[in-house]
């Protein structure tokens, strides 16, 4: 990002101290921009906008007889002011000027500026940025992308854009302005899922700036006067007040239908068939489309839709960059592969952001990067895999993901995006390779391209679920940085196993507080603390105690094994990955960095998916101890509780070294296929614990805020009374899991 000179707090942020201001909001912007610098452009892009909206002999009669302007000035306009509130109404009323006379309004879609202090309008969250989108003026807006927010009259939800009001000393505050209308653009992206790109105005009493968003990212314009240049000020206004929505920035392929409240009720989506016919499909319009937050980037927006048949589908928009192989072509390879999702039509190139913008860029200008949008429509699968009912579910999702992940690669292709949200459970009732899906394959890659862009990059990802060696490229040269490649896709399913296991109860419903959970969900701060906190969570004995005591009793039959195996195993290949990393190497080998360990390929896989199919019989055997005694007692059974089956050896590989000395598990986990009887006098006598699941949310985290220092380690005794013992007792006894269930039995 560009040094902005700033003498004054932005106002776009929470209260912070003077001197950590400037340093906040340049993060910030780099997190939602990139860190490319944000260019200038020169007067004469805003000078070339909107000049279709309405003739300038219409512009003269306006300013000539509406008495807004005499004497080369707008009358409204204050000739100097100190606080922004006495410039905002003044703005306000000339602005709704300008609309009623060149009769912007029609019946079907309405605008109206609206002071916000004058008037409640809905605020967003900061996000991860800190951001806080609070702009002087908004355009409220009616019509077939708009709709008002639930609780309030106005929101992002239903305005066409944001003008900023502040004296006219402060307008060289370029940096202030920039975070503040970033902000803005955010918002507007995340509640308005059809824009192409944003802008916003800021104005003083002599001066404005036009500021632009597009998922390239941010450009603005000179200051300009607004007396002197009075017709260009006037075309600005009516560009960001349009009706017309293509110009406005949004995407018109999709229409909704709106109840007399404004409320939408119904939309379409047209895009290509697979015939290159143009296909109409439903909006479900009770089913919110997913976005991707943020501005630059990919933009991602996943719609559901049906088509006349009632078949359901996901239309998938996203934008490009040049230098990816788009994902369509990925897909195409990818026809007919169990677990991973499958395309039905595509459109390449929908638009362009070099469009949006000023249209000659200069030489050599590093500073922007064209994106173009791609719209994939898909096959319509299940939920994430976040939103699981049994340890069945989880199992069987990953366990199908995972072999999906291998048939990819048999096909070239790295993921390389491995989270939560990109594991899809199958239909119900599915059959073995069909129970998890992948999908989202935008920044997956061929991996025998020997391209610089298939490097390793923490940037590229979600940041939970990032494998120990991408995060470490945060401190390495690029020279030193190899190809991504399917070992830390592997080691990605290992953290989204660990994140379900202790953010989640078996029934999935959230696990109270505890030690385990909060280091888990600290895994979306910054590169250097994941990579701390995860280095710690791989190889700790500590965390081996503390897995024992915090995970959720219905996991631990099928799971408990699973985890610690799983860990060993990724302890193992990430230290591996780390001593190859260390030797001499040359550059032009790109992808080959770690050859020696990527040659086997099908040990690895043969591995990890044995302990799963383990882990799914010992699953399946608590179904079926389950049901025999639901058949033998009239006791009712609860379906949250695990039942009494012997233990079972975990899945081993003949040829696959031990894991090492520092990821070995304590002895008593061995003992931890304890058995639990399922019926309600069991559960009446369970000790009772806190169902509060904190203030933390335990959604993925790959976008919040991040922190410098990593958390202090604090010693915690684990209570005795807590750890699990094997117990062998007479089959007909209900058996318990430590001592302290077995005492409070006789109590």
């Amino acid at each position: 990002m560009p040094t902005f000179a700033s003498n004054r707090d932005s106002t776009a942020f929470a209260t912070h101290t003077h001197n950590t201001m400037e340093e906040m909001i340049l993060n910030a912007l780099d997190q939602e921009l990139g860190e490319d610098d944000v260019p200038e452009t020169d007067a004469a892009w805003p000078a070339s906008l909107y000049h279709d909206l309405t003739e300038t002999t219409t512009i003269e009669g306006y300013l000539g007889k509406s008495g807004e302007y005499r004497n080369g000035k707008w009358v409204r306009m204050p000739g100097s002011s100190k606080l922004k509130s006495e410039l905002s109404r003044p703005l306000c009323d000339l602005i709704n000027s300008i609309l009623k006379h060149f009769r912007v309004s029609r019946s079907d879609a309405t605008r109206n500026a609206v002071d916000i202090h004058e008037a409640p309008f809905k605020p967003a969250d900061a996000g991860s940025t800190g951001m806080f989108a609070s702009p002087s003026v908004v355009v409220k807006a009616s019509g077939p992308s708009f709709s008002p927010p639930k609780g309030a009259p106005i929101g992002f939800t239903n305005i066409s854009a944001c003008f900023i009001a502040k004296p006219d000393a402060e307008a060289d505050n370029v940096l202030d302005d920039l975070a503040q209308t970033t902000a803005f653009a955010r918002q507007m992206f995340a509640h308005q899922p059809n824009r192409f790109f944003v802008r916003s105005l800021v104005v003083t009493e002599r001066r404005a700036r036009l500021f632009h968003f597009d998922r390239s990212g941010a450009q603005y314009s000179p200051l300009m006067n607004i007396h002197d240049d009075a017709d260009q000020f006037i075309r600005l206004v009516l560009g960001l007040c349009t009706t017309d929505e293509s110009t406005l920035g949004l995407d018109n392929s999709i229409q909704w239908t709106t109840s007399p409240d404004g409320r939408k009720i119904g939309g379409t989506l047209k895009t290509v068939g697979p015939n290159d016919a143009v296909v109409t499909y439903d909006l479900i319009v009770d089913e919110p489309p997913f976005v991707r937050t943020g501005v630059q980037g990919r933009g991602t927006t996943c719609w559901p839709v049906r088509n006349q048949s009632g078949d359901k589908f996901i239309v998938k928009d996203h934008w490009i960059s040049g230098r990816r192989t788009p994902e369509y072509e990925l897909l195409a390879e990818a026809q007919g592969l169990s677990g991973v999702c499958q395309m039905v039509s595509y459109e390449g190139n929908r638009a362009q952001t070099k469009d949006f913008r000023k249209t000659a860029e200069a030489p050599g200008d590093s500073s922007f990067s064209n994106r173009r949008a791609i719209r994939i429509v898909m096959k319509a699968y299940g939920p994430s895999i976040e939103r699981f009912s049994c340890v069945d579910d989880v199992l069987g999702t990953l366990r199908d993901a995972i072999a999906a992940h291998r048939a990819l690669l048999s096909r070239d292709i790295i993921h390389r995006d491995i989270s939560p949200n990109n594991i899809l459970r199958g239909p119900p009732g599915a059959e073995e390779g069909d129970r998890g899906v992948l999908i989202d394959l935008d920044i997956a890659f061929k991996c025998h391209q020997l391209v610089a862009e298939n490097r390793a990059d923490y940037k590229t990802g979600t940041r939970m679920f990032q494998s120990l060696m991408v995060l470490k490229t945060w401190e390495m040269e690029r020279k030193e940085i190899s190809a991504q490649d399917y070992l830390d896709d592997l080691e990605a399913f290992f953290w989204v196993f660990s994140y379900l296991l202790f953010a989640y109860k078996a029934n999935g419903k959230p696990t109270p507080e505890s030690w385990m959970r909060e280091n888990v969900l600290s895994w979306h701060h910054t590169p250097s603390v994941a990579y701390a906190m995860k280095n710690t969570f791989l190889y700790s004995r500590r965390i081996a105690m503390s897995a024992e005591e915090d995970m959720d009793e219905g996991w631990r039959h099928a799971c408990m094994d699973l985890f610690f195996d799983f860990r060993d195993y990724m302890g193992k290949l990430a230290t591996e990955k780390d001593d190859l990393s260390r030797k001499p190497w040359d550059e032009p080998t790109l992808p080959n960095k770690f050859a020696s360990l990527l040659e086997n390929v099908d040990e690895h896989y043969d591995h990890v998916l044995g302990l799963f199919d383990t882990a799914l019989q010992k699953a399946k055997q608590v179904s079926e101890t389950s049901q025999s005694q639901d058949k033998e007692t009239p006791v009712p059974c609860s379906a949250s509780t695990s039942i009494d089956t012997p233990p079972t050896a975990p899945a081993t590989t003949n040829n696959t070294p031990a894991a090492p000395s520092q990821t070995k598990v304590p002895s008593s986990r061995s003992d931890q296929s304890t058995l639990i009887a399922s019926c309600d006098v069991t559960k009446s006598i369970t000790p009772t614990q806190s169902t509060s699941s904190g203030s933390r949310s335990s959604k993925r985290c790959s976008e919040e805020a991040e922190l410098d220092e990593p958390p202090a380690d604090v010693k915690r005794t684990c209570p005795p009374s807590r750890r699990s013992l094997r117990a062998v007792v007479d089959p007909t006894l209900h058996v318990f899991s430590s001592v302290y269930r077995y005492c409070i039995k006789w109590l």
